[in-house]
């Protein structure tokens, strides 16, 4: 069931969009400012928010560009002005789509899925339970928190994360991965570098093994 954050104070929006999302089967949250919507961003992981611009604290911008630090989910926008420079700056700021008030409700659900099947669909997303993977930003989002990795990082998590069942010798992961003349101690720094990176996450990722005589893997937690 897909997360969503809703960001508005105006309480009687929130509760009939809530009640729309749940209905259509979405886990939704709810946040009435910006500072509580980046508490939220902080506690979970989201697969799309839909925030207004107009808050008593921050404003959306602000919190679109603050939120982009923390996640890669889609950002749609909501705002009571059809003004063409606010949706530009939204879109520049990371907002992915941008939507006038009043608004229908089926048209709001249609776009979430919208972002949600075309986010799926390019492979950019990977999720494994609680772990949730952006491979355009490199970053592995878990309950624990966020890390960004190099592409070389998130290509070799990858390759472990998804072959839970096989175990990879330095030759073979220098093969797959770097097919040059790379020096084959690359594969070491690189696991090592890997294994600070995720520790915080070991609860929910695993721990990246190494079986001497058949090679890498990552144990289940």
């Amino acid at each position: 069931m897909p997360n969503i954050l809703l960001v508005d104070d105006n309480p009687e929006i929130q509760e009939v969009n809530m009640a729309h999302l749940t209905q259509e089967g979405y886990n939704v949250t709810t946040a009435g400012t910006g500072t509580n919507a980046i508490i939220r961003l902080n506690e979970k992981q989201y697969d799309c928010i839909v925030m207004d611009i107009m808050l008593p604290d921050i404003d959306g911008f602000t919190l679109c560009k603050a939120a982009r630090t923390i996640t890669s989910a889609p950002i749609i926008m909501l705002t009571c002005v059809d003004a063409p420079g606010d949706k530009v700056k939204g879109l520049m700021l990371g907002g992915d789509d941008y939507m006038t008030k009043p608004y229908s409700l089926d048209e709001l659900s249609a776009r979430i899925h919208a972002h949600l099947r075309r986010g799926h669909s390019n492979g950019r997303y990977v999720s494994f339970g609680e772990v949730y993977i952006d491979r355009v930003n490199r970053m592995v989002q878990t309950p624990e928190g966020n890390v960004f990795l190099s592409q070389k990082e998130l290509d070799l998590f990858l390759l472990l994360y998804e072959n839970p069942d096989k175990k990879f010798t330095k030759e073979e992961i220098l093969k797959t991965l770097w097919k040059d003349n790379t020096d084959i101690g690359t594969v070491a720094v690189h696991i090592l570098k890997l294994r600070r990176k995720l520790d915080f996450a070991k609860p929910y990722i695993g721990v990246i093994e190494n079986d001497y005589k058949r090679g890498y893997y990552i144990s289940q937690p």
